[in-house]
């Protein structure tokens, strides 16, 4: 989106969604300064922590919503990015970090392989041409918007 110039009408939206990691800070001219949600894949969840005061901090009216497999979400000790979370949310109390549920996930996959006709495996070439959280994003949004408008990044092949 660099060099779009449409950071003006993107802030002017009533709810603004952004994905992982990708940043504002340094190209509000071209994507805006507000983030309402950020959907994040479990893969970008190191990412978001590299930079954790300008996430969660700065940016702390910011709702994350992080999705992934059950295998690294598991609450009981052994979720490699439920563990992360935790302890960002102890660091920074005021994050108002989600994760989805292991039912909320598998709805996600049945709307992604009723759309596509693939299912998880199947999809791992389409997830490196997609923004990550497209599974998720989709069904997840028509629930509570009656439009959107998506401003899609360039990609360079």
């Amino acid at each position: 989106m660099v060099g779009q110039k449409v950071g003006n009408e993107i802030d002017q939206s009533s709810c603004i969604w952004r994905m992982n990691n990708a940043p504002t800070k340094g190209y509000e001219e071209d994507v805006g300064r507000m983030t309402m949600i950020r959907v994040v894949s479990h893969t970008s969840v190191p990412l978001l922590l590299k930079n954790p005061d300008y996430f969660f901090k700065e940016a702390n009216a910011t709702i994350y919503v992080i999705w992934g497999p059950f295998r690294n979400m598991r609450k009981d000790g052994n979720g490699i990015v439920y563990n992360m979370l935790k302890k960002t949310v102890d660091l920074y109390p005021k994050a108002q970090i989600y994760v989805t549920t292991e039912k909320r996930m598998s709805y996600c996959d049945g709307v992604f392989k009723k759309e596509t006709g693939k299912d998880r495996p199947a999809r791992l070439l389409l997830l490196l041409l997609l923004p990550s959280p497209c599974p998720l994003f989709i069904p997840l949004i028509s629930h509570i918007t009656l439009w959107l408008a998506i401003f899609p990044s360039s990609f360079e092949r």
